[in-house]
C-alpha cells in the first residue's frame, strides 16, 4: 500500500496560514498592507494583550460591497492580479488573496466595512475558516477589521505566542516600518486602550523618519536617478553610529525588505570610517520599475530578487560616499583616536574623577624611588610586539607576595603612550602594563561586584533632569525594564515619546550624556538580549572600556603607580574583553633574546 496521501482541504488551508501568519504582527502587517491598497488617508491599529486576545485595524479606505465581503476571506481572492503578468507588475502592498483566507483560518474575524457610493455597509463574520453569517451593519466609509483569540484552533501554536510585552513589541516594529514610506497617510496605535503612537501625516519621509525616531538628531540627504530606478537615501555622518544594525533599513517600491547585501553594501561605503562593531545610520529608498524585481519569492512579502541586484548596491554604496564627500564628513584622524567620540572621551574623564579619590597616590607596600630613565629604548612598536611575543606564556600571577614584602619597583617609563614599563628590582621581573586594558578592568571588576552582591551601582541624583525624546519603542522597553536600569545606576520616569533621566551612575557625569548608554541598552534588548544584571553588565563592560585611560594619553608616575597598585588589588591580568592586560618578564628571558 502506498505511503502518499493527498492532505485534507483543511490541513493544507492550515498549512499556507502558517506560512503567512505565524503570530499577531503578520496579521497586523497584511491588514495594513490592505489599508494601504484602499488609498486609506488614515489607519487605526488598537490591540489587546499584545494582539492575542484582538487586533482591530480601521482605515477610512474605499471600503468593500456585500459582494466583495462575501469573497475576500476565500483562498487565493484578490482584486489587485488577474494574470501571471500581473505577477510582475505588482504595485500594490497586497495582491496574493492569501491574507485574509489566512487570517480566517485561525481566528475569530469580523469585518465591517462600506464604500462611499453606498448609504450602509455590511458585516461579515468568521471563525476558523467558515462563514457564521453576513448581515447589514451600520458603518461610516471605509473598513474596520477585528481578529479575535488567534490560533484559537491552533491550541500548540497558541502556546508558542511569547508575552503580551514582546508580541506587542514586534507589532510595533512592523507598524514603525509600514508608515515611514507613506508620510501622506496618518497612523495611531493603540494597546490595551491606551494610544501608544500618534503619527500625522507629513510633508516628507525625512520628518515620518523622526517623528518615529526622535532620538535621531541629524540624517543627511541625497537623491538621484541611476537608469531605470531612482534611490533616496538618509545617512549619518560617521561620527554618528549605533551598536545594532536596527536603524539600516532598506524600502524598494515603499514595501520594507530584508537584505543582506544592502548591508554588505552601507559597510562597504563606510569602509573604514565607522569603528568595527558599529553601524551607522541608514535609511534606503529604492524607486524601481516593478518589472525589475520580484516580490513573491517569500511567503510574508519579507524580501524581493532584484534582475541586477549588484548593479543596485553599487549605486547605493556610490550614492552614500557621494554623500558623504559632499557634507564635507571624512575626519582626518589616526587610528587610536578614531575608536572614540568625544562623548567616550568626557565619559573617561567623569570616570577617572570617580576612581581616583587622591590625585598623587603612592602604593605604601613598597618603596618608590625616581626613576633614573623616562623611556625604554625600543625603536618601534613592532619590536615591542616581538618581544611580547617571545614570550607568550608570560607569567600571569597575584602581585600581593611582592607587595607584602619591602619590595623596590621603579616605574622606568611609558612607550607608544600605551604600555607602562616597570622594574621589580628584587626579583629581577619587568612589569609590562597596557594602561587601557587594566583600568578597563578596574572599572568593570567595581561593577561586577557590585551587582554580583544584589547592590545598585552607586548613582547621583542630577540637579535638574535630564529630558530625552525616544522612539515609543525604546521608551516602552525602558518602562518594561525599570528596576534594571535603577540597579545600574539610572533612575528615570517614563513617558510616551519622552525619558527624564533623574539620576546617573556616578561614574559619570551628566555631561557624559547617558542618552547614548541607555541608546545602547535597549537596542541590545531589542535584538534579543535578556534584560538581565549580568547581561546588561556585558553591556557595562563596553562602557569600561570607552571609559579607560586610552592609548596616546600620557599619564604621571604617580598615576602609573596607583594604577599597578589597583591591578594588583584587583588581579586586573585580563580586560573583559579576554585581552591580556599584565604581563611579567623575567630578566633570564629578556637577556635570551639578546643573547647573554
Amino acid at each position: 500500500m502506498g505511503k502518499i496521501e493527498i492532505l485534507k482541504e483543511e490541513v493544507v488551508a492550515k498549512i499556507s496560514a502558517g506560512e503567512i501568519i505565524d503570530a499577531p504582527y503578520s496579521v497586523v502587517r497584511e491588514l495594513i498592507d490592505n489599508s494601504i491598497d484602499a488609498n486609506s488617508s488614515r489607519i487605526s491599529v488598537n490591540l489587546i494583550d499584545g494582539g492575542k486576545k484582538l487586533i482591530e485595524v480601521i482605515d477610512d479606505g474605499e471600503g468593500m460591497d456585500k459582494e466583495d465581503l462575501e469573497k475576500c476571506y476565500l483562498r487565493h481572492s484578490t482584486s489587485k492580479i488577474r494574470t501571471i503578468e500581473d505577477l510582475y507588475s505588482i504595485k500594490t502592498m497586497g495582491f496574493r488573496g492569501e491574507a485574509l483566507a489566512s487570517i480566517a483560518e485561525v481566528s475569530e474575524l469580523e469585518i465591517v466595512s462600506k464604500p462611499k457610493h453606498q448609504s450602509e455597509g455590511y458585516k461579515l463574520l468568521i471563525k476558523g475558516g467558515k462563514l457564521v453569517s453576513i448581515t447589514p451593519h451600520p458603518s461610516p466609509d471605509g473598513t474596520a477589521v477585528k481578529v479575535k483569540n488567534i490560533f484559537f484552533n491552533l491550541p500548540v501554536r497558541r502556546n508558542f505566542l511569547k508575552s503580551e510585552t514582546t508580541e506587542f513589541r514586534n507589532i510595533l516594529d512592523v507598524f514603525v516600518k509600514k508608515s515611514i514610506p507613506f508620510p501622506e497617510i496618518c497612523f495611531e496605535l493603540s494597546h490595551n486602550l491606551k494610544r501608544e503612537l500618534f503619527l500625522p501625516k507629513t510633508e516628507s519621509i525625512g520628518e515620518r523618519i523622526k517623528a518615529v525616531y526622535p532620538e535621531i538628531k541629524e540624517l543627511n540627504y541625497s537623491k538621484k536617478k541611476f537608469d531605470e530606478m531612482e534611490i533616496e537615501i538618509f545617512f549619518s555622518k560617521p561620527s554618528v553610529f549605533r551598536p545594532t544594525r536596527n536603524l539600516q533599513q532598506l524600502f524598494v517600491n515603499r514595501r520594507f525588505v530584508e537584505s543582506k547585501t544592502f548591508f554588505t553594501a552601507i559597510s562597504n561605503a563606510y569602509s573604514n570610517l565607522v569603528p568595527k562593531g558599529n553601524f551607522p545610520i541608514v535609511f534606503c529608498f529604492v524607486s524601481v520599475d516593478p518589472s525589475l524585481i520580484d516580490v513573491n519569492i517569500h511567503p510574508a512579502k519579507k524580501e524581493v530578487k532584484f534582475k541586477n541586484e549588484g548593479k543596485v548596491f553599487h549605486y547605493i554604496i556610490k550614492l552614500i560616499r557621494e554623500g558623504i564627500s559632499k557634507f564635507d564628513q571624512v575626519l582626518d584622524i589616526d587610528e587610536t583616536s578614531f575608536e572614540f567620540t568625544k562623548f567616550e572621551t568626557d565619559l573617561k574623564r567623569s570616570i577617572e574623577s570617580f576612581l581616583a579619590k587622591e590625585k598623587e597616590v603612592i602604593p605604601r607596600s613598597y618603596t618608590v624611588r625616581k626613576p633614573q630613565s623616562t623611556s625604554l629604548h625600543i625603536q618601534s612598536k613592532t619590536q615591542t610586539q616581538t618581544l611580547l611575543n617571545h614570550f607568550p606564556k608570560a607569567e600571569r600571577r597575584e602581585l600581593r607576595p611582592i607587595f607584602e614584602e619591602k619590595t623596590n619597583i621603579k616605574f622606568v617609563g611609558e612607550v607608544f603612550h600605551t604600555y607602562l614599563i616597570f622594574e621589580d628590582q628584587d626579583n629581577q621581573k619587568l612589569i609590562i602594563i597596557d594602561k587601557h586594558a587594566v583600568q578597563e578592568r578596574i572599572i568593570f571588576s567595581k561593577l561586577y561586584e557590585n551587582l554580583l552582591n544584589g547592590k545598585e551601582l552607586p548613582k547621583q541624583l542630577l540637579l535638574s533632569p535630564t529630558k530625552v525624546e525616544l522612539s515609543r519603542e525604546y521608551s516602552s522597553i525602558i518602562l518594561e525594564n525599570k528596576e534594571v536600569f535603577s540597579k545600574l545606576g539610572f533612575d528615570v520616569e517614563v513617558y510616551e515619546s519622552e525619558v527624564n533621566i533623574l539620576a546617573i551612575p556616578s561614574f559619570f557625569k551628566a555631561e557624559g550624556n547617558p542618552e547614548n548608554i541607555i541608546l545602547e541598552i535597549c537596542e541590545k534588548i531589542k535584538e534579543g538580549m535578556e534584560p538581565t544584571p549580568e547581561n546588561i553588565l556585558s553591556v557595562l563592560s563596553t562602557i569600561s572600556c570607552k571609559s579607560a585611560i586610552k592609548s596616546g594619553e600620557t599619564i604621571t608616575s604617580s598615576e602609573a603607580y596607583k594604577l599597578l597598585e589597583d591591578a594588583t588589588i584587583n588581579n586586573a591580568f585580563v580586560c573583559p574583553h579576554g585581552r591580556p592586560s599584565l604581563v611579567y618578564v623575567d630578566r633570564e628571558k629578556l637577556e635570551e633574546v639578546f643573547l647573554r
